[in-house]
C-alpha cells in the first residue's frame, strides 16, 4: 500500500509539472515563423525557368502542308463528282434484293465512292509522319511545327469523315 501511495504521488507531481510547463512564458521560445535568411536561401537554389524557345516553323512546312490540303481537297472534288451518280444508283436500288440489276449498280457505284474516298487517305498518311516528326522536334525546340501539322491535320480529317458519313449512309439503304 506504501507502494502505491508513492506511484500516485509521483504521477501528481508529474502532471503538475506538466501543466506548468504549458503555462511557460512564451517570450523565452524560438519563433517557428520563417526566417529572411531562409527565404534567401530558397531564392538561391531555386534557378528560374529556361524561356520557351521561339515559335518557328521549319523551312518549307507551310508549303507542304498546304499541298497536302489541296490534295485532299482534289480527292474530295473527285469524290462529290461521283456522289450524285451513287446517290441515285442507291436510291433506285433501295428495297432491291442483293444480286439483282439495280443492288450491284448501286454497289459499284458506292465503291467508285469508297475508291474516291481512300484519295484522302494518301495526305493523311503523309501527315501522320509529319506529327510524328514534329512531336520529336517539339520536346527539344518549337511546337510550331507540330501544331501547324495538327491544324492541317484536322482539315483532312474533316473531309474524310463527311464522306466515310456519306458512304454508310448509301450503304445503309443497300441493307448492307
Amino acid at each position: 500500500m506504501a507502494h502505491h501511495k508513492t506511484s500516485i504521488a509521483f504521477l501528481t507531481a508529474l502532471g503538475a509539472a506538466t501543466l506548468l510547463g504549458g503555462c511557460a512564458d512564451r517570450d523565452k521560445f524560438p519563433s517557428l515563423a520563417r526566417r529572411p535568411a531562409e527565404d534567401v536561401y530558397r531564392a538561391a537554389r531555386t534557378t528560374p525557368p529556361a524561356p520557351p524557345p521561339p515559335a518557328v516553323l521549319t523551312r518549307g512546312i507551310e508549303a507542304k502542308l498546304a499541298g497536302l490540303l489541296g490534295d485532299a481537297r482534289e480527292a474530295h472534288r473527285a469524290f462529290e463528282a461521283a456522289r450524285p451518280t451513287a446517290s441515285r444508283a442507291a436510291a433506285a436500288a433501295r428495297g432491291a434484293a442483293k444480286g439483282t440489276e439495280n443492288w450491284s449498280v448501286a454497289s459499284v457505284a458506292i465503291a467508285k465512292l469508297e475508291a474516291a474516298r481512300s484519295r484522302v487517305g494518301l495526305p493523311l498518311a503523309e501527315l501522320d509522319r509529319m506529327e510524328a516528326e514534329a512531336s520529336n522536334r517539339a520536346v527539344d525546340g518549337s511546337d510550331a511545327d507540330f501544331k501547324a501539322v495538327m491544324a492541317t491535320r484536322q482539315q483532312v480529317e474533316a473531309i474524310a469523315a463527311g464522306e466515310t458519313e456519306v458512304i454508310d449512309s448509301l450503304l445503309s439503304q443497300l441493307g448492307r
